[in-house]
């Protein structure tokens, strides 16, 4: 008699395959949506440093003053177009955006930071001191990410990690 040998997988042999894929895809899945709510949080904080910086720079060169007015879901920049001064925006005021950009990670610091031509000047709390400042941070909690608070000082803006006590900058 002859033996035939039979070429192909079994069914047995396939349902393994099949439930080792699923089993690495739901792990990979959950890996992916950490990363993207690590990416998410930086990208907050890196997004409102880049625009407080530019709204010091603005206020440097046309020599007016601007305000973020900060709140828990957003934050809004405005230029000091009728030059009124003050420590809020008045009507006569116009914001660089539309609509306040939002946040997915709430800010838990609220209130006004002004600049002028001599950089950041005040907070809605009072002056900004030279060896202290202000620190704007973002409730991340669970994601971890590599920037989650912003420090500032009268020259400075610098995005940082928040150790528990303050926020390091990097």
């Amino acid at each position: 008699m002859r033996k035939e040998t039979m070429k192909g997988i079994s069914m047995l042999e396939l349902l393994f395959v099949v439930a080792i894929s699923g089993i690495l895809m739901g792990i990979a899945g959950f890996t992916v949506q950490g990363f993207r709510s690590r990416y998410d949080a930086e990208s907050q904080v890196r997004q409102l440093h880049v625009d407080m910086t530019n709204a010091r720079v603005q206020a440097l060169e046309k020599n007016k003053v601007h305000y973020v007015i900060m709140t828990t879901n957003g934050y809004q920049i405005i230029e000091d177009t009728n030059e009124s001064g003050g420590s809020a925006p008045d009507n006569g005021d116009i914001p660089l955006w539309s609509a306040p950009k939002q946040f997915k990670f709430h800010s838990l610091w609220n209130g006004t930071v002004i600049m002028d031509e001599r950089g950041i000047v005040s907070k809605s709390t009072g002056p900004i001191l030279a060896n202290g400042g202000l620190v704007i941070r973002f409730d991340t909690a669970g994601t971890d990410p590599e920037y989650d608070c912003i420090s500032t000082g009268p020259t400075r803006i610098r995005p940082g990690k928040w150790s528990g006590t303050k926020c390091v900058t990097r």
